[in-house]
């Protein structure tokens, strides 16, 4: 492979790899913050939040925030990808 096609091929893995895992970093990040303050306990695990969210907030809610989240992972799984297949080739590792 190019290195131009390593790099396409690790941003799209990254952007997958983001947009799977949006929800559960949406739902972590409510988890911690609740109960702080005045703010409510509304969700008990990570399977009640991801069901609560998605009913009172609708599925969308579970990907806020993921632009600029594919604007941080994309660019570095993509390049991460270039510099492992650039250090295989130097070392004289084949892929099996």
């Amino acid at each position: 492979l190019t290195t131009t096609e390593t790099l396409l091929i690790g941003a799209v893995a990254g952007a997958i790899a983001q947009c799977t895992c949006h929800p559960l970093d949406v739902v972590r990040k409510r988890l911690q913050v609740q109960g702080l303050g005045e703010r409510p306990v509304q969700y008990y695990n990570m399977l009640d939040g991801l069901a609560g969210i998605a009913t009172s907030e609708g599925i969308s809610a579970l990907y806020k925030g993921l632009s600029p989240a594919c604007l941080a992972t994309v660019p570095s799984t993509g390049s991460s990808y270039v510099v492992y297949e650039f250090v295989k080739r130097l070392l004289g590792i084949a892929s099996k």
